[in-house]
Order: C-alpha cells, then sequence, then structure tokens
C-alpha cells in the first residue's frame, strides 16, 4: 500500500511539472510570434539588403536565416518548450554566422546599413537565449554579437560607432538579454507559486473532504441502525454493505490523500437530511426499495446539483414553511431519479419570490431534470427529478 506522504510528494511534483510546462510553452509561444514578425521584418527589407551585399554572402545568409528558422519552430512545435543549450547555441550562433558574413560582404561604406535588418534578427536570438536558462551561452552570444556589431560599424564609417543609434543598438543587446532572463526567471518562479498555492489549497479541501467522510460516514450508519426494522428482509445484509463501502472511501481518503469525488444518490439524500436536522427540521426519509437499490455512484456535478437542489428545498422549509416537520420521498421511476419534498405548511404564494430555486431549476435542467412546486394550503410539495441517463452520460 503506497504512504500518503510518497502520493503527496508525487502529486505536488506533478503539479510543479505541470505548472513549469504550461509556463515554458506560453513563453515559446510568444516567442515563435514574435520571430515570426521578425521573419516579416526581413522578408520586406531583404531586397535592400542583397543590394548591399555581395551576392554570395546575402543568399547564405538568406539561407541560414531561413534554415535555422524552419528548425527552430519544428523543434519549439514538437518539444513545446523554447529548449535548452541546443536551441539556444543554434540560435544564436546562427546569428553571430549571419553577421560575420554581412561584415565580410558588404563594402566598408554599407556595413552599417546592410547590418541594419540583421539587428532586429538578432535581438530575437538574444531573447530566445534568454528562454533557455542557459547562462553561459546566453552572456558568451550576446558578447559576441555586441562586439561584431561593434566591429562592422568601426571598419565601415567609425565615427558612426558615437552616434545614438549605434550606442542604442549595442547597448540595448545586453538590456534585453538581462531583461528576458530576469522576466522569464520570474515568471518560472511565479508559476511554481502558484502551484504551491493550489497545492495548499487541494489539501485544506481534502482535509475538509476528510472530515465529510467522516461525518457522513458516522452519521449514516447511525441514521441506518436508528432506523433499523428486524422485520425487514435484508436489512443486516444492508448495513453491512453500507459499512463496507464506508470504511472503503475512507480508506481511500488515508491511502491517497484524496477523498474519492463519487458517491451514491442515497448518500447524499441522507446527509443532507442529517444536515437539516441540525437546523432542527424533522425530516422523514421515505426512500423506495428502488432507491436504496441504485447502487451507482454519481460523479460530482450531479452530486452538487442533486445535493444543492435538496438543501435549498428543505432550507426553504425550514425558512418559509412555517413547520418543523417535512417527508422526504425518495423513488427512481422510468428510468428517473424523483425526490419529493413535502410539508403541511401554507404553501407557495400566487407570485412566489424563487431565485435561488429558480438557479437551482436550470441546474437540474441542465441535466434534462426538472424542478416543479405543486402547492396547496396545507399540502406543500417540491419535487426534485432528473434522469439516470444523465447520470452516466456525466460519467463518460
Amino acid at each position: 500500500m503506497a504512504r500518503s506522504g510518497d502520493l503527496a510528494g508525487y502529486y505536488r511534483a506533478e503539479r510543479y511539472r505541470s505548472a513549469r510546462e504550461r509556463m515554458e510553452w506560453s513563453l515559446a509561444r510568444i516567442f515563435l510570434l514574435f520571430r515570426l514578425l521578425h521573419v516579416f521584418q526581413m522578408a520586406g527589407t531583404a531586397v535592400d539588403m542583397l543590394h548591399r551585399l555581395d551576392p554570395v554572402a546575402g543568399a547564405a545568409i538568406l539561407v541560414i536565416g531561413g534554415a535555422e528558422t524552419v528548425w527552430l519552430f519544428a523543434r519549439i512545435v514538437r518539444r513545446r518548450e523554447y529548449g535548452g543549450g541546443l536551441t539556444a547555441g543554434v540560435d544564436i550562433g546562427s546569428g553571430v554566422l549571419m553577421l560575420v558574413i554581412a561584415g565580410l560582404g558588404a563594402p566598408a561604406a554599407d556595413r552599417p546599413e546592410a547590418l541594419a535588418p540583421l539587428v532586429f534578427w538578432t535581438t530575437d536570438q538574444i531573447s530566445g537565449a534568454a528562454l533557455s536558462r542557459n547562462l553561459r551561452i546566453l552572456v558568451a552570444g550576446t558578447a559576441s554579437i555586441t562586439v561584431l556589431y561593434l566591429g562592422v560599424v568601426l571598419l565601415g564609417v567609425p565615427a558612426e560607432a558615437l552616434e545614438s543609434a549605434t550606442i542604442i543598438a549595442a547597448s540595448g543587446f545586453v538590456v534585453l538579454a538581462t531583461v528576458i532572463e530576469r522576466g522569464a526567471a520570474y515568471l518560472r518562479r511565479t508559476a511554481a507559486d502558484l502551484a504551491d498555492l493550489s497545492r495548499r489549497a487541494a489539501e485544506e479541501r481534502a482535509y475538509l473532504q476528510l472530515a465529510s467522510e467522516l461525518y457522513n460516514h458516522w452519521g449514516n450508519t447511525l441514521l441506518k441502525v436508528t432506523a433499523h426494522d428486524c422485520a425487514r428482509v435484508g436489512e443486516f445484509d444492508e448495513l453491512r454493505q453500507m459499512l463496507r463501502a464506508d470504511y472503503a472511501r475512507l480508506r481511500v481518503f488515508f491511502d491517497t490523500g484524496m477523498a474519492a469525488d463519487r458517491t451514491s444518490l442515497l448518500r447524499i439524500l441522507h446527509r443532507e437530511i442529517l444536515d437539516a436536522r441540525d437546523r432542527r427540521l424533522i425530516a422523514e426519509p421515505v426512500i423506495s426499495e428502488s432507491f436504496r437499490e441504485y447502487a451507482a455512484t454519481v460523479p460530482e456535478r450531479v452530486q452538487l446539483i442533486f445535493a444543492d437542489a435538496l438543501r435549498a428545498v428543505l432550507l426553504n422549509v425550514t425558512d418559509h414553511a412555517r413547520t418543523d416537520h417535512t417527508y422526504v420521498r425518495a423513488d427512481i421511476r422510468g428510468g428517473r431519479a424523483a425526490v419529493a419534498v413535502t410539508d403541511h405548511g401554507p404553501g407557495f404564494p400566487e407570485k412566489p419570490v424563487l431565485g435561488s430555486l429558480n438557479v437551482i431549476k436550470a441546474g437540474l435542467q441542465s441535466l434534462g431534470g426538472d424542478l416543479t412546486w405543486p402547492s396547496i394550503p396545507g399540502d406543500t410539495k417540491v419535487i426534485i427529478e432528473f434522469p439516470l441517463a444523465a447520470v452516466a452520460e456525466e460519467a463518460r
């Protein structure tokens, strides 16, 4: 049997891994959008760049840029993240190579203009390397691109090295690398922190579920014992099955740290009746054999809708019926579960204000069910019903 501590550690690691993967994929998609933008920018300036460069150098730059972009897109989409050192090395290495070719393949007077389209491209490559979490490649690549850019400008028109556009471009490489690397690290930490908060919320929810499991276990058992009928055939077998089911649910919790997310309609009915009794409403259950024998468990959404509906109806009796006694009749007829709550109160007015009940009605109708309230003074009835086919559909 697995220990709950080991499983809790596994679930925590899985949440962190999932949060990290989602963040990495989000960062990678943003990067791909910027790369796509720079592809269009490069296409718009390619003609002018080729005019200034040696034909061989221009063709080599376009081939390297195109091949590297296709490889990068395929790798990132397949891995669903930017990747590590290999991705950063190819990305930023191709940028350095393109700058070298541009510096060698352009006349001295045209080098700064020939480099202009590549400035956008290399900033994109530095941004990608900043996502790789490989600091060595990022520092080496950023330094190489910065030095090459300044070198090409100095070899062309040295005076332009002191112009604001050149200074902004050269310093921008360093600033961009720092901002992107720090920003990505912050987003990763934020994703981990959110996963940790989610874990803590899940643990608190699990504790509440454990309390609910214990409460339901003893409450349902005591309710069954107090309603015990020695004359009814199979009474002891039914009680034994209930105890076994309760034990199994508690064992699931203690083994995994998580409460079972499925339960039966009968247990939900008993739980809400017990809660009503805590509010000093005497709710007498009248449960048909078909409802008792319906052993299928229902998924969480059906649980919530059914429990909310029954709780709202019983609260309505407590708050408005001016009585402390009601009957809860549960039956299954024609493939539909029907629970009727009846009291001897004054009934609904001609134009009742049914805000909460209308919300519950809408939830039941989403399952193909309904909430109706045929009412006359002295005989008020609210009927909750939905098809059992909805339970099977939700389970799938």
